[in-house]
């Protein structure tokens, strides 16, 4: 196995231990799903789990578009300084970036929803597992709006990040 191919291999088993996070967060009674705490974030633990869902979804299908090379995926262009600065230090400034507008939670969000949203990013996770051959042989890339042009591992490493910032913004939601 190429150094690549295990490189994004660990990076997509740590992405489904998130899952097993996701799942947790979803299986809660709904006093702790729904509830909310102003002070640490405008979004309700459910909104966080919609969130994370969604962009996870969107990042796997960056890390489909790399392999297949498919439009907009190019062979050019790096990571902004920012983006760098995330990946290398594994976390999000708090309070800081807005999110896309594709990946904001709907301002009502029910259990339905997110049980929706989570099995068809999880969809998008399996899928990915008998593709990593072909994430490996592809060197393209694909821009993401605020971290400039991503490989497919800098996706993979993103989408791991991301999660983990909002499951501890629900733990600090979970404290309030």
């Amino acid at each position: 196995m190429s150094r690549a191919l295990n490189k994004l291999n660990v990076l997509h088993e740590a992405l489904g231990q998130r899952y097993g996070r996701m799942n947790d967060v979803l299986a809660r009674e709904d006093s702790g799903l729904f509830r909310g705490a102003p002070s640490v974030s405008t979004w309700s633990v459910a909104h966080q789990l919609h969130h994370i869902a969604t962009s996870t979804a969107l990042m796997l299908v960056a890390v489909s578009r790399i392999a297949s090379q498919s439009t907009p995926a190019e062979a050019a262009g790096s990571a902004s300084a920012i983006g760098r600065s995330v990946l290398l230090t594994g976390r999000f400034p708090r309070g800081k970036g807005r999110a896309p507008k594709l990946t904001v939670p709907p301002d009502a969000v029910s259990r339905a929803d997110l049980e929706h949203a989570l099995a068809r990013s999880r969809a998008k996770y399996d899928a990915l597992g008998p593709q990593m051959e072909a994430v490996a042989a592809s060197s393209w890339k694909l821009a993401h709006p605020y971290f400039g042009m991503l490989d497919s591992s800098q996706w993979l490493k993103l989408a791991n990040i991301h999660a983990d910032h909002h499951f501890r913004i629900i733990a600090d939601i979970d404290a309030a």
